[in-house]
């Protein structure tokens, strides 16, 4: 057996880290730091063991209907009625699936208390159907993925409680960067991990070379996409397409 005198501490990045917590079993996870590293893409895509991603987006008008479910009409064979339809968390509940609570920090007050309970650990939570009485409780395999683009403090102390691995994400997804020409990778890689007015999202840069590979047109791709580097984006294509 592996002794702590014989670990030698390997640091893992944010990206590695949040892989080791829902590889192995954790399955409450904040992915919170600067837009467009690719945060609500790997909780939807990524360490899922087999199970569906369910997305939930955040917003001040959100309501019980957009977590549990509501209620809607049904007319079958002429016969009008009413059948409930279950909402994405409950769905997750159900299939061992994970949650992906995207843009945590915006849900209202109202549905703060009902968040909490559903993302809460499996021994504490439970619902039971309006309709048909059944009550439903978290399949083991459920995951909870929150993600955001502020800071945990900004959340309630009850919610980051539940939230056990918090990590923050401030460089792209090495996936992300990958995707993308050779050429690009480096620069895409300094620009998406910096801060302030210099920061430019990976996204950007996917923009670049969609409009760039369809266009073949270098000036206006780069003024479009990227323009405070525009110059240093152009200098790095010419070069690479010298170099080629």
């Amino acid at each position: 057996m592996e002794t702590i005198d014989q670990v030698v501490p390997q640091p893992l990045s944010a990206w590695d880290q949040a892989d080791f917590a829902l590889g192995n079993g954790i399955g409450r996870v904040l992915l919170y730091g600067q837009p467009g590293t690719g945060k609500t893409y790997y909780a939807m895509n990524y360490k899922l063991n087999g199970k569906p991603a369910y997305r939930l987006v955040c917003t001040e008008e959100m309501t019980d209907a957009d977590l549990i479910g509501m209620w809607r009409p049904t007319n079958v064979n002429g016969e009008r009625g009413l059948t409930f339809v279950e909402g994405v968390a409950i769905q997750a509940w159900r299939t061992g699936g994970r949650l992906v609570v995207d843009e945590i920090n915006r849900v209202n007050g109202d549905i703060e208390s009902r968040l909490m309970s559903l993302i809460d650990t499996y021994a504490s939570s439970s619902w039971q159907h309006p309709e048909t009485g059944e009550v439903i409780t978290p399949h083991p395999d459920f995951s909870v993925v929150a993600t955001m683009n502020g800071e945990p403090d900004d959340l309630g102390r009850a919610i980051q409680d539940r939230l056990v691995v918090q990590l923050e994400i401030n460089e792209p997804h090495p996936d992300g960067i990958a995707a993308l020409p050779q050429y690009l990778q480096d620069m895409a890689l300094s620009f998406g991990s910096r801060t302030g007015k210099d920061r430019y999202s990976l996204r950007n840069f996917v923009e670049f070379h969609a409009i760039y590979t369809k266009t073949d047109n270098i000036h206006h791709s780069a003024q479009v996409c990227l323009p405070r580097i525009a110059e240093q984006l152009i200098d790095t294509v010419m070069l690479a397409k010298v170099e080629a």
